[in-house]
């Protein structure tokens, strides 16, 4: 599984090689593209619905980021009218505060209600994209969370068990002025696992896109492959999300639908349990707001 993933990177990065000389003139023709010398803007955001982007703060501004996820809009899955699809619920909530130490690397701290999780993050820049340069940009997150919750609630009974880690490596490129995509091969590890069917450690592999097709308004999706497990207490469904992410002054406003558990990659990779196929969609929103120290 691990060839696979790694095969899969290298003939994502070979392939933007082998591109980017033949199309680097045209994309200096158009207006919407920065000077050669500059560095390209692939996402707006530093995520796109679960996944990371392999965007940074700039240096000394801080982004303050609240994320919402609804319950299940599916009459299958729980939803329906009698809890008004979903909104009536809330199944995870992130209170973030992330942070540019430098404008390659940023650090992040958060709270999820959700095993209500104490996460710190950090993300940095390994190569940037820039015309003439560098055909894609790649970069590395990191983060460890600790969950708080009751030793009733999640049959935990050592400290050391309420740890978890994620590890990603961001490749991405941006086609056109519109058109962005990027791979996310993956790494998770929890110190404790609730079933006996399953490991400590998972790898997954996510891509995802932004499609801009207004001044404002772009059409963003990702995706996160996890490997299948027999025998799991309750069946691992693959993380799918899709929205609209929207730029009004210092506002991005992103509306989503996902099947994910979660809003943590420690959560909704290795843990969501609700499929698209029964209804196991739910309505999330990200608000983040810029300000400069």
């Amino acid at each position: 599984m691990i060839k696979f993933f790694l095969s899969l990177a290298l003939i994502f990065i070979l392939s933007f090689c082998a591109f980017a000389q033949s199309d680097s003139k045209n994309q200096i023709q158009n207006r919407e593209w920065p000077d050669t010398a500059k560095k390209i803007r692939i996402f707006k955001g530093t995520r796109i619905i679960n996944a990371e982007t392999n965007e940074t703060l700039k240096k000394h501004t801080l982004d303050f980021r609240v994320t919402h996820l609804f319950g299940n809009m599916g009459k299958e899955s729980g939803g329906g009218y009698h809890n008004f699809y979903g909104l009536d619920q809330s199944k995870d909530i992130r209170i973030a505060f992330d942070y540019g130490i430098t404008d390659w690397w940023t650090i992040s701290v958060s709270r999820s209600k959700r095993h209500e999780n104490l996460e710190a993050s950090g993300k940095f820049k390994i190569i940037e994209q820039a015309i003439d340069k560098a055909p894609l940009a790649i970069s590395f997150f990191a983060n460890i969370t600790y969950s708080t919750i009751t030793k009733s609630s999640f049959q935990i009974y050592k400290p050391s068990y309420r740890y978890t880690y994620a590890t990603q490596i961001v490749i991405a490129r941006k086609f056109s002025p519109r058109f962005s995509f990027e791979i996310v091969p993956c790494y998770v590890h929890r110190n404790l696992d609730l079933d006996s069917s399953d490991k400590n450690d998972l790898l997954a592999l996510g891509g995802g896109f932004r499609w801009r097709f207004t001044k404002h308004t772009s059409l963003i999706a990702d995706y996160f492959f996890t490997p299948k497990v027999n025998g799991l207490t309750y069946p691992r469904h693959n993380p799918l999300g899709t929205g609209v992410e929207i730029e009004s002054g210092g506002h991005l406003f992103s509306v989503m639908l996902t099947n994910a558990s979660g809003i943590l990659e420690n959560d909704y990779i290795p843990n969501t349990t609700d499929s698209w196929k029964h209804g196991g969609y739910k309505l999330s929103f990200i608000i983040s707001r810029l300000f400069k120290l």
